[in-house]
């Protein structure tokens, strides 16, 4: 969007962006959405389950827990780069982008569900009202929250940002130890995936970070640092998990929330290394091509096709007899009919696709020189 006379003064202290696009964040958002089909795949394993499938199993949900805080890490950082002349205008940027698509599908899932009850009864209304009508849309309603509510901060001085992003860190990881001590269920269960203390860190460090530096490669000792911290969070999980008081309910564990902190550093700098060789190139473009369809596959994967679909074609078949394979073919089977509607959808209407969906289309470039456009 072009400046105008009432366009907002630029942020403080923000860095001209190196990088017109940061083309980690394609693949890493083709990779996170992945993620969150898995984790909505995902169940708890079986008594009989071999001891080397646990393990496994239990990497791959600590990793996969990274998918929502990393969405929110980006969604900050990008945020920085919207230039809406007005307050106004960006709430109604973000009312568009964001909340006309949730509750158009919002209602359809309510639909869905009244549907299979045979009737729209008062839990239902009752999971619509807490955005809990299907397990992803808390994410949309937190991220309307953290989007609105921090907008100030892209317009504070860098050095004032700093100590909120560290306030941040504490406020998050307090409300993270909470839940990990004070094991909820039901109404307040809801409540606390909902809750944005849970989640303001990821949303306030990406915003600092494009800030500060305006990119995410990290001094090589910094990414080093994360890494190191990472493996030992990661040892600190297990040891916890197969010795200790046992694995952490979801996101709300201390090293759930620390690996997913470490890896808004790591994951940046793995995608770089990998994308250097053709090979690597290869391996990332199914990804990559993921991303712009990665908000419509996260609105519509439930409950339609991770849930009914893939329970009616797997759950009662052969391969329900092992714990791995059934995890594993639900997160297929739902995974890749969410991303066939969603592809095949945006071929055949792609307005309705832009406008429900939130399929995202490439943005023209600004023919003006970069600075004139500043």
């Amino acid at each position: 969007m072009s400046s105008s006379p009432t366009s907002p003064p630029a942020p403080s202290g923000s860095p001209t962006p190196r990088r017109a696009r940061i083309d980690e964040f394609d693949a890493l958002r083709g990779i996170a959405i992945l993620y969150v089909m898995y984790l909505h795949a995902y169940f708890g394993p079986w008594s009989t389950t071999p001891p080397g499938e646990l393990l496994f199993l239990r990497l791959s949900h600590l990793v996969a827990n990274s998918a929502v805080p990393v969405f929110l890490f980006m969604s900050g950082f990008l945020g920085t780069r919207d230039r809406s002349p007005t307050f106004g205008a960006f709430i109604e940027g973000r009312l568009r982008r964001l909340a006309v698509p949730l509750a158009f599908w919002m209602v359809m899932a309510l639909g869905f569900e009244a549907w299979q009850a045979g009737q729209l009864t008062p839990e239902l209304i009752r999971r619509f009202a807490l955005f809990d009508i299907a397990g992803q849309f808390y994410f949309v309603f937190v991220l309307l929250v953290l989007s609105t509510a921090l907008y100030p901060l892209r317009y504070m001085g860098n050095a004032h940002l700093k100590w909120v992003v560290v306030a941040a860190f504490i406020v998050n990881l307090a409300a993270i130890g909470y839940y990990q001590m004070h094991p909820l269920q039901g109404f307040w269960w809801s409540v606390a995936y909902r809750n944005p203390l849970v989640w303001v860190f990821s949303f306030t460090f990406g915003l600092y970070v494009a800030r500060v530096q305006g990119d995410v490669r990290f001094p090589r000792w910094i990414t080093i640092a994360a890494g190191v911290a990472m493996a030992l969070v990661t040892s600190a999980y297990l040891v916890g998990g197969i010795w200790g008081s046992g694995y952490p309910n979801s996101y709300f564990g201390v090293t759930v929330f620390l690996f997913a902190a470490c890896g808004f550093v790591v994951y940046p700098a793995g995608l770089r290394a990998i994308n250097r060789t053709l090979a690597g190139r290869r391996l990332l473009a199914p990804f990559v091509a993921l991303a712009p369809y990665a908000f419509a596959i996260y609105l519509v994967h439930q409950p339609y096709f991770i849930g009914e679909l893939s329970d009616r074609l797997v759950s009662d078949s052969f391969l329900a007899n092992d714990y791995l394979q059934l995890v594993g073919s639900l997160f297929v089977v739902g995974g890749a009919a969410s991303i066939a509607f969603v592809v095949i959808t945006n071929a055949l209407f792609p307005r309705f696709s832009e406008l429900m969906l939130g399929v995202e289309r490439p943005r023209r470039r600004d023919p003006r020189p970069a600075e004139a456009a500043r």
